[in-house]
């Protein structure tokens, strides 16, 4: 039959040939879309594998840097057995790096040439390093000159001004170049109107990886200002004050004294209460007379103390493990013959402790000792003997109560928020002394770590 291809017959060639080159066709665009689909998953795993290993040098940079920051801060801290206190800049044109060298990585901060050369410090300071008086010490890090070294390279202390901060501190209108800036606790302001307030240091602190990845952080970092209490003792309820008989004994054991023990310009009231201050038997208030009763409103803030305080100090279950131990139930804390800080004596000018106790203390003994900054968020009561150097803070009562074992000697100050009560009536034998001491009170603030005021990281 014409025009009908029979069963079996072989397709014309022309048309194999066709089909073929189609599927070749398209067996080459699959293996082509396959093979960029690939390329491309490569080329996207080695880019987030990139994108990855930066973003961990920048957070290792960033760390390391921070790290700087916290050992100049830690060496500004005049007990630190690596303090730099004797060094630290006093004038504006002052500098004063911390330095993490070494032979075959050497830093410069100074030298225009160097990798690790200090760019921001001519942006801060008119003059650059022309007029910079520069002093360099080495790190002391537990890895340096090591290859576990923390890799940050410098960090500069300087004083803060306006213009290094460019922070227009007393809203004048104009930034200072010449003047630095003080802290008294509540505010900051030029030196000049605030003479009595605390220097603020400016660090600033550079880490660069070893795939060159850098980061720059500065910090403002000031003391703590030492308190002036209303009084040698200032309570800010009422106080009852009980000595020896008058009929039984002439010469009185129990003494509040606010004549400044070490011969400051300026002597405080004995004892001064937010209410009334009632006596019986003897007592010696120095100076004579001075008792200030009924004062307000009062002036010293016990919770506020204790909280701005309270994150530079160890618990007292911390600080002395031996002798302090929770009472039955765990509602306050008991401690015999405490030892909270080393006192100055000739071996040495001590070791002063900020301790914290978040509950009721009572102490008892015959020998217990301290110095430092004792806090005490609750009723403070103390029996027997203590020589305590420092300032006590009790957000509660407080009581102090002599017996024959041992004799109460406070020297610095002691504040509350509650009643205070005395009692040296039993023992003719022991005194009960509280004498103001301004430099024992300026002495212990100025153990506490430098705080952190701002803190921010810098571009460049």
């Amino acid at each position: 039959m014409t025009g009908r291809r029979k069963r079996g017959t072989a397709r014309p060639a022309h048309r194999l040939d066709s089909e073929s080159g189609i599927a070749l066709l398209i067996a080459l665009l699959v293996i082509l879309s396959l093979t960029a689909f690939s390329l491309g998953l490569v080329l996207f795993t080695q880019s987030e594998s990139r994108l990855s290993n930066t973003i961990a040098a920048q957070s290792q940079a960033y760390y390391a840097a921070v790290a700087g920051l916290e050992e100049a801060r830690g060496r500004l801290n005049p007990l630190a057995a690596d303090a730099i206190v004797t060094l630290v800049p006093t004038q504006i044109n002052q500098v004063l790096y911390l330095v993490n060298s070494s032979s075959q990585d050497p830093v410069n901060p100074t030298s225009a040439s160097s990798s690790y050369y200090d760019y921001e410090y001519v942006q801060e300071f008119a003059g650059g390093f022309g007029a910079a008086q520069v002093t360099s010490v080495a790190s002391d890090q537990p890895g340096a000159g090591t290859s576990y070294v923390i890799p940050y390279k410098w960090v500069r202390i300087t004083l803060k001004t306006e213009y290094a901060s460019q922070t227009d501190v007393n809203q004048d209108g104009i930034l200072n170049s010449t003047t630095p800036i003080n802290w008294n606790g509540t505010n900051q302001d030029l030196a000049a109107n605030m003479p009595s307030g605390l220097p603020v240091y400016m660090l600033t602190a550079l880490a660069v990886e070893p795939n060159l990845i850098r980061k720059m952080v500065q910090a403002e970092v000031v003391g703590t200002p030492p308190l002036v209490p209303a009084g040698g003792v200032a309570t800010a309820g009422s106080a009852t004050l009980t000595g020896l008989s008058a009929s039984s004994y002439t010469s009185p054991n129990l003494t509040l004294n606010g004549n400044d023990y070490c011969g400051g310009p300026k002597n405080l009231p004995g004892i001064a209460a937010g209410s009334t201050i009632t006596t019986s038997g003897l007592n010696n208030i120095l100076p004579a007379g001075s008792a200030v009763q009924n004062l307000l409103p009062f002036p010293q803030m016990v919770p506020s103390i204790i909280q701005s305080t309270v994150p530079q100090a160890v618990p007292i279950l911390y600080a002395d493990p031996t002798h302090v131990t929770l009472a039955s139930g765990g509602g306050s804390l008991v401690g015999t013959n405490v030892v909270l800080g080393q006192l100055p004596g000739p071996s040495g000018p001590g070791q002063p402790a900020v301790v914290y106790a978040d509950r009721s203390l009572a102490i008892s003994g015959s020998t217990s000792t301290g110095y430092g900054i004792l806090l005490v968020n609750g009723n403070l009561s103390i029996t027997g003997g203590i020589n305590y150097q420092g300032v006590i803070v009790s957000n509660g009562t407080v009581t102090l109560t002599l017996n024959s074992t041992g004799s109460i000697q406070i020297l610095g100050s002691l504040i509350s928020s509650g009643n205070l009560s005395t009692d040296s009536s039993a023992s003719p034998s022991t005194s009960l002394s509280l004498t103001y001491d301004s430099c024992v009170v300026a002495d212990t603030f100025q153990s506490l770590p430098l705080g952190v005021r701002s803190f921010k990281e810098l571009s460049f």
